[in-house]
């Protein structure tokens, strides 16, 4: 006599033990983590992420820690050296691997190798918000033409005529100068103009105030409130530049989610 079994169950099984596989942390296939050396400092070479593959030449841990975590550096908070000690890592996902999960196996490989521990907390920290100034926005409207010709903007850098670094904005929102701002000054920029249309327009700073290093190594606290323009370097000072444009760049302090770092290892385990 043929034994017949029933199907419901061997579906049940099949559909719990996928439930279990989606709640494993996804990692990576193959990882080679190292202390970057001082011949691999020298060579400059560029970090690339593809489709299922990472390369992160001469990085510190906190450039990792801000790529996996989605996390802007003064939104971290961690011991100095995670801004110092660099590292190269080259690692591949599995098949059918995509470019977002990406991120998440970082997550997985520093748990691995740097036995990284984190927690996120609410903190008070320094920020600027962008408001109109007291004569009002002097910005000029951008034309159909302008942009990347795909709808988003065009972002240039060239040397202004005083001597200083000039970015040229092309068919840019507010949004596009706040993301700028946030990543030349190194904190936060808030945008409450409220203004919603595109426009043109030269911002002009000094490389004194901008984040410089600390942009890509991140802060072990956060930055303090930015400091007056020094007048020895060549150049507009960047909020000189911003009153220009009928704006205004004030200092305040917002609550925002941070990720605190409560241990690493500088050396990573073993390949």
């Amino acid at each position: 006599m043929i034994m017949k079994t029933p199907l419901i169950p061997v579906l049940v099984l099949a559909v719990g033990a996928a439930w279990g596989q989606s709640g494993t942390p996804r990692e990576f296939e193959v990882a080679s983590v190292k202390p970057a050396t001082p011949d691999q400092a020298q060579a400059r070479r560029r970090s690339t992420v593809s489709a299922d593959r990472l390369e992160f030449h001469n990085v510190t841990l906190w450039y990792c820690i801000s790529y996996a975590y989605g996390m802007r550096s003064f939104r971290i908070s961690g011991p100095d050296w995670l801004r110092k000690e660099r590292y190269e890592i080259v690692a591949k996902g599995p098949a059918g691997t995509r470019r977002e999960d990406l991120p998440e196996m970082m997550q997985t490989l520093l748990a691995d190798r740097f036995r990284l521990q984190t927690h996120r907390e609410t903190r008070e920290i320094p920020a600027l918000v962008l408001t109109p100034g007291k004569q009002g926005p002097k910005l000029k409207e951008a034309g159909s033409e302008s942009g990347d010709g795909q709808g988003g903007a065009q972002v240039g850098m060239s040397v202004s005529e005083s001597g200083g670094e000039q970015l040229n904005v092309k068919g840019g929102t507010m949004s596009t100068l706040v993301n700028t701002l946030t990543g030349l000054l190194g904190l936060p920029v808030v945008d409450k103009t409220g203004l919603a249309g595109r426009y043109d327009f030269t911002l002009e700073f000094t490389r004194s105030e901008t984040a410089g290093p600390n942009a890509t190594g991140g802060y072990n606290e956060p930055p303090p409130f930015p400091p007056p323009p020094a007048g020895a370097e060549p150049g507009v000072s960047i909020y000189s530049s911003i009153q220009q444009l009928g704006l205004k760049l004030v200092a305040q302090k917002l609550p925002l989610d941070v990720l605190i770092v409560d241990r690493a290892d500088k050396t990573p385990t073993g390949n």
